[in-house]
């Protein structure tokens, strides 16, 4: 069955001495083999002197409708919510977890509350505009470009479905927003935290600062992935759901100093030879630990603020080892601990083997970051 078709065409001026307005419209017709095809129509609507635009615009509807027998305006029924859950989100079917998860809150929470029951065709750049000018007032250009960018993307699909003749979001700018956030920890705070921290947890707080792991790659780790001095990053977990990592890039090894690979082998006795699928870090139930919890609740920012430290993240810890690790490596060193990619391709490819220098480096960079005192190790394990 053809799918119903609304579209209002679009009108240009053409003639060097007359001026006129001429229109252009589609119709849709069946071939020999049963296949769609899409015609493009062109009419001379009159002469510009004698036609304001309107009233060229309203001629073109009437030919529209006349032509296709179908209303040259969409339904008006169609709500922007309507739209997004039963004809956009269906279609998004390569999406990962953590993706889905990331748009679905930045529609739901701050564009579909505004504009969710708003008809599609209601919609205007102006409103848009000012609804996002709003939120950069508050929120971090990250979410206040999401923002924007699945507005756009979501309306693009409205017109490419012909619920929407053209796109009110496609000429949306990002307003200033406030400052990013570039917190990270100095090596005084560093050291605090070694303090107070044990066990586990302080062998968890080093990799995350010396190895700049991302929290759904550390907690995803299992014991196959630990040797030769060095821990493989396979897969990620997001909200208690394994999968792909962030990128093909980050699938890659990360470079241990010898003290952390020394404290892994460690946890490796303590935890009772473990087999090789079993998680490195397994929660209570043996399943990853939830990354949330163990920020917030569990461990990492009561910790801090028992110390008097504020603003912990998983990004300050992946910021500390970019902060201070440049002091002591290289930046091809420092791009491959980080596994970030590179728009060169011989650069992703030599950024795939663990170079001499990272080794060393990585080393300096523990000794760097350790108290001048006798280094605290995770040794003195409690299984949790």
């Amino acid at each position: 069955m053809a799918r119903d078709r609304y579209q209002e065409g679009y009108l240009e001026e053409v003639g060097k001495k007359i001026r006129k307005w001429r229109g252009h419209y589609f119709v849709y017709v069946r071939s020999a083999e049963d296949k769609e095809i899409r015609r493009h129509q062109v009419v001379t609507l009159g002469p510009k002197s004698e036609l304001r635009k309107w009233e060229a615009e309203s001629k073109l509807r009437e030919i529209i409708e006349r032509e296709t027998g179908k209303t040259a305006r969409p339904d008006p029924n169609v709500t922007l919510r309507w739209f997004w859950e039963q004809r956009f989100l269906p279609l998004q079917v390569r999406w990962r977890d953590s993706t889905r998860s990331a748009v679905v809150f930045t529609m739901t929470r701050h564009i579909l509350p505004t504009f969710g029951s708003s008809p599609l065709a209601s919609l205007r750049r102006f409103d848009l505009q000012t609804h996002l000018n709003k939120l950069a007032a508050k929120y971090s250009k990250s979410l206040v470009d999401k923002a924007k960018t699945w507005t756009r993307a979501v309306l693009e699909e409205a017109v490419e479905q012909e619920y929407l003749v053209r796109n009110p979001a496609r000429k949306l700018t990002l307003p200033p927003t406030r400052a990013t956030c570039k917190r990270f920890l100095t090596k005084a705070e560093y050291h605090k935290l070694l303090g107070v921290l044990e066990g586990r947890d302080l062998l968890i707080f080093r990799l995350f600062v010396l190895c700049a792991f991302r929290p759904g790659e550390l907690f995803a780790l299992r014991w196959r992935c630990f040797g030769n001095g060095a821990l493989k990053i396979e897969e990620a977990v997001y909200r208690g759901k394994l999968g792909r990592t962030k990128t093909s890039g980050s699938a890659a090894e990360v470079a241990l100093p010898k003290s952390l690979a020394d404290d892994l082998a460690l946890w490796y006795e303590v935890s009772g030879h473990p087999n090789p699928d079993d998680f490195i870090f397994p929660s209570s139930v043996n399943k990853p630990i939830d990354a949330h919890n163990y920020l917030q609740r569990d461990v990492l920012r009561p910790a801090a603020e028992s110390v008097g430290i504020k603003g912990v993240t998983f990004q300050s810890l992946r910021r500390t080892f970019a902060t201070h690790f440049h002091r002591v490596g290289t930046v091809k060193d420092q791009q491959s601990q980080m596994r970030h990619s590179n728009a060169q391709t011989t650069m992703n490819i030599y950024t795939q083997a663990m170079s001499d220098s990272l080794r060393l480096a990585i080393e300096e960079f523990d000794r760097q970051m350790s108290p001048k005192t006798e280094k605290k190790t995770a040794k003195g394990f409690e299984h949790k």
